[in-house]
């Protein structure tokens, strides 16, 4: 028996704590939230999701360092 198939419910809650770690969006629960606080709107799909991701962390209108 591996890892996986023992504690599937472990691995995917480490898996959700690195993401929060290095600040890598979470899509899954990203539809939990819409799902439970905005029914019946509809949800971005995954490419989607990380695009818009990417460009409120690294986007053009985000003030730099310098």
């Amino acid at each position: 028996m591996t890892a996986r198939t023992a504690r599937p419910g472990a691995l995917a809650r480490a898996r959700t704590a690195l993401r929060q770690i290095f600040g890598v969006p979470d899509f899954e629960r990203y539809l939990e939230h819409r799902r439970a606080h905005h029914p019946g709107e509809p949800c971005l799909g995954e490419r989607e999701f990380h695009a818009q991701a990417l460009e409120r962390r690294y986007g053009a209108g985000r003030p730099g360092c310098c």
